[in-house]
């Protein structure tokens, strides 16, 4: 591995924990942290052949830009809306279920991946306006993500992953205060 992708994904990795540690805290200056993160780790992901990942990295870097603008214009106070979290983990076998059938012979890493794409798109957007069932559903993302990851190789990206999800439960914690 080259000396400029371990750079590359070491800062990418910062920029993620900086990322989440202020979007807990409310900072919109996280979300500027979060899009260099995900745009590095877009290319990082597209090298090593995760396009599932780098598809997500790329659509949270246009998520990104539009969250920065929307909390640098107002103030969005959190929301709670318990249903959210139970509808997308009851959700959660069923589209598992609904990916073998809709892509026979896709190994089960890559399914996982896509349920990460789904549900990191929708935790995004929840994350935007400010809904505090949001960390509910980047527990699954991050935990999903640190098992694709380990299971092919990137054991700096799974610690990564866990990282967060320990993380997102921080922010689960700041956002009931």
């Amino acid at each position: 591995m080259s000396t400029i992708i371990l750079i590359s994904e070491l800062i990418a990795s910062v920029l993620g924990v900086v990322y989440i540690v202020l979007i807990a805290r409310k900072n919109s200056l996280g979300w500027l942290a979060g899009i260099i993160s995900c745009a590095l780790f877009a290319g990082l992901c597209v090298e090593s052949g995760l396009i599932s990942q780098g598809i997500i990295q790329v659509v949270n870097v246009l998520l990104g830009i539009w969250g920065w603008l929307q909390w640098k214009k107002q103030v969005i106070p959190v929301k709670s809306h318990p249903w959210v979290g139970f509808v997308f983990y009851a959700l959660l076998p069923a589209i598992y279920i609904g990916l073998n059938v809709i892509f026979i012979g896709i190994s089960w890493p890559a399914r996982l991946d896509q349920i990460a794409l789904i549900y990191s798109i929708i935790a995004t957007v929840l994350t935007i306006r400010m809904i505090q069932q949001n960390w509910l559903l980047w527990l699954v993302v991050n935990g999903i993500t640190a098992i694709t990851a380990f299971s092919n190789g990137l054991y700096f990206y799974a610690s990564l992953s866990i990282i967060y999800f320990g993380l997102s439960l921080y922010g689960m914690y700041q956002w009931k205060k």
